[in-house]
């Protein structure tokens, strides 16, 4: 009696394995994300990075501001928009808004994180630049920042070393981000 139950449970696992391990680990997405941004119109971030690490950990999650760390546009209703490009070439937009799910089986190579275009730039619309109308006002308040963290007394444990590296890091791609805008925007002008 026992061989038989053992058997036919060995039979159930195998029938059904091959559907559990597609469901959990498959590649049938139709879609190859190009570019990840959220926010809103006027203030996003791109996220591309933030979401090939959410995805190699689950093919679902909910999405907000605790999810990327970041508040782009405080107050207002943000948005997870992906890009990308179906089997055809053809481009699509996947728009998830503040607090839903998103599910990554539309996407091939969700888990692997086997996507995303350096060159995508800071677009929230296809086929479109959009300069960020706030970057001095982040230089002001990472430079506020810098002074307050180099006014403190005391470091504990190599914190204020380590988040002063980080507000001049980001410092410098605020200011690279500003000096590439201003290139560009007077190339589109002439």
């Amino acid at each position: 009696m026992f061989p038989i139950r053992l058997i036919i449970a060995l039979l159930c696992a195998i029938a059904f394995l091959p559907g559990t391990l597609t469901a959990q680990y498959g590649d049938s997405g139709e879609y190859v994300i190009q570019n990840a941004q959220y926010g809103t119109a006027r203030r996003h971030v791109d996220v591309t990075n933030r979401l090939k690490e959410l995805a190699s950990r689950d093919r679902t999650f909910r999405m907000g501001n605790s999810t990327f760390g970041v508040d782009p546009d405080p107050g207002q209703p943000k948005s997870l928009r992906i890009y990308a490009r179906g089997p055809k070439g053809e481009e699509r937009m996947f728009e998830y808004r503040e607090g839903s799910f998103v599910d990554g089986s539309h996407f091939r190579s969700w888990g692997r994180g086997d996507w995303g275009r350096a060159d995508w730039g800071d677009r929230w619309e296809w086929g479109t630049r959009e300069p960020q109308p706030e970057m001095s006002a982040a230089i002001q308040h990472l430079r506020e920042a810098q002074n307050n963290l180099e006014a403190a007394s005391h470091d504990k444990g190599g914190h204020r070393v380590r988040a002063l590296e980080l507000i001049n890091q980001a410092m410098a791609e605020v200011e690279a981000g500003m000096r590439y805008d201003d290139s560009h925007q007077s190339r589109e002008e002439r």
